[in-house]
């Protein structure tokens, strides 16, 4: 009895450590899930292949093939701001090579944020940037400008900003250590219990990303939820779309940040006919 009571003493006194210990353990494997979801959400290579997986070799591509985006964008073509043509991406997307590593600002006119979460930016433009990545760009939601490090920044308060900005973030943070550290430096990451560093992704530097097309927005001019997602086919014969979240806080003389967050980061699945979902780029 006396032995029992002993345990159930220690227990007790245990017990609180454990379930600390626990919440931990479960907040970091769920930062790691969730990031890791970023990158495989990101990373062209594994991006292209689920693409043209669900798509097929006949699909048609993803955006017009004509510079459809608008006058400001085929000026700029024309002004010899990029490579002379542009290329497809394995997606069978135009891409455009700007002759700037960090990329071309469309336009600085930023339209009223009274849309809806799901309407697309206007005059949307791939741009290749830093050799391999492969981001939107607006002449409606920007970006408008570009840190001393070349990320590019200044994209509005509004959930078709919010999905640019979280494009370009999610790519450079999925695309190595030393893409993520210019984050740090241009002060649009924040990691304020330094879960990063904890997390090990194992991702290459300077890896190749692309922006997926599929884009779901819950907007809050001050902290917003974006997914980018892909269909998949599950086991038994039904296909689901699988996302990835970003959470973007809004700090002033910043704009839009990525937000390192074990609650807001994570990966899901859907229904395919679920609603918010658009295809923007």
């Amino acid at each position: 009895m006396n032995e029992q009571n002993t345990t159930d003493s220690t227990n007790e006194k245990n017990t609180p450590s454990l379930e600390s210990e626990n919440e931990r353990a479960s907040a970091a494997t769920k930062l790691t899930i969730g990031l890791a979801a970023v990158a495989v959400i990101v990373v062209v290579g594994v991006v292209v292949s689920l693409v043209m997986v669900f798509r097929g070799d006949d699909a048609e591509p993803l955006v017009s093939l004509e510079p459809t985006t608008g006058g400001a964008t085929t000026s700029q073509v024309e002004d010899g701001q990029f490579e002379p043509e542009p290329i497809f991406d394995k997606a069978n997307r135009v891409i455009y090579v700007p002759l700037e590593p960090h990329g071309v600002i469309l336009s600085d006119t930023l339209t009223s944020g009274n849309r809806p979460a799901d309407q697309a930016p206007s005059g949307v433009m791939l741009q290749r940037i830093h050799g391999n990545m492969d981001l939107p760009f607006s002449t409606s939601d920007g970006p408008t400008g570009f840190t001393d490090n070349g990320v590019a920044t200044g994209f509005s308060r509004t959930a078709q900003g919010a999905a640019l900005a979280a494009a370009h973030y999610g790519g450079y943070f999925a695309s190595g250590a030393d893409r993520t550290d210019m984050l740090v430096e241009a002060g649009l990451l924040s990691d304020p219990n330094g879960e990063v560093a904890k997390a090990s992704l194992g991702i290459p530097d300077s890896s190749p990303a692309s922006a997926l097309p599929m884009v779901k927005v819950l907007f809050n001019p001050d902290l917003t939820l974006v997914q980018f997602g892909r269909p998949v086919q599950k086991s038994d014969g039904s296909t689901v779309i699988s996302y990835s979240k970003l959470p973007l806080v809004w700090r002033d003389g910043a704009g839009w940040v990525l937000k390192i967050d074990p609650v807001g980061m994570g990966e899901g699945t859907e229904p395919i006919d679920a609603a918010g979902w658009s295809s923007w780029w």
